[in-house]
């Protein structure tokens, strides 16, 4: 039967794998077109006078917020994947044996006794 530990252990592999898994296909199917990425922010045309009632548009509001949108999903996906990768590596810490082999003992300094 397991240890406490390497349960613990073996549960923080897996959920870490699930994290890594979820990222990973979270930002395939945003960059592949499968899956529209989260519309966390709706900007408007950036545009500029020209000076006799005309307007210049620099940019479009919606692939500025195409942009905005796809830079914070890759950042939250990032941040999810390095959180797994680290609950993963805990994981694995715990699960494998540890063993220290001494092979020469090296003595303790003496000690001086001042007068």
């Amino acid at each position: 039967m397991l240890g406490k530990e390497k349960t613990i252990g073996y549960a923080l592999l897996v959920l870490g794998l699930i994290l890594l898994l979820f990222s990973i296909f979270g930002m395939m199917n945003v960059y592949f077109g499968s899956a529209p990425p989260p519309k966390l922010f709706e900007f408007q045309d950036i545009s500029l006078s020209t000076g006799q009632n005309g307007t210049a548009s620099l940019i479009s509001g919606v692939q500025l917020s195409q942009v905005a949108n796809l830079f914070f999903w890759f950042i939250l996906m990032g941040f999810i994947l390095f959180a797994g990768g680290k609950i993963a590596s805990l994981g694995v810490n715990m699960v494998k044996d540890i063993q220290v082999q001494v092979r020469e003992r090296v003595p303790a300094p003496k000690e001086e006794k001042s007068a």
